[in-house]
């Protein structure tokens, strides 16, 4: 009883000096969606969108070459095409609220349901660094 008590008490003590000793990774920082009229005018030329699409569960990276295309996306009434599936979502406009200033953007379909939402995405490659074999270096 003496040697299993022991054992267990030793794997114990060595599964925790392993896992405190291990190197910490980065953590991974979720991307904004953009939800209000302010986020799309705070996009700069160059700055990359994720166009996520629940109907058909695809992300099309749209890449912003004009103010006016940024502001394309949040205008009320406009469509949204999905590259994808082809459907068309419908911009609406919420708010602004009493509670807070901000007016809130949706992607919704002929039903009325949310189909659709943007998210700014960081550098491309960034969530992809490789700590031996450097940034610009492609994965296998």
């Amino acid at each position: 009883m003496k040697k299993l008590l022991s054992v267990i008490l030793l794997s114990v003590i060595g599964v925790a000096a392993i896992s405190t000793a291990a190197p910490r990774g980065q953590t991974w920082k979720p991307q904004r969606s953009l939800t209000s009229v302010e986020d799309f005018q705070s996009l700069k030329v160059g700055d990359t969108i994720a166009q996520v699409c629940k109907m058909c569960d695809t992300v099309s990276m749209i890449e912003i070459e004009s103010k006016d295309q940024a502001m394309s996306y949040c205008k009320e009434g406009a469509t949204v095409d999905c590259p994808s599936c082809k459907k068309k979502s419908k911009v609406t406009i919420r708010g602004p609220r009493t509670e807070s200033s901000r007016t809130m953007v949706r992607y919704v379909d002929d039903h009325g349901e949310a189909c659709m939402f943007m998210s700014k995405v960081g550098s491309v490659g960034e969530s992809h660094k490789s700590i031996d074999r450097g940034v610009h270096t492609p994965h296998r």
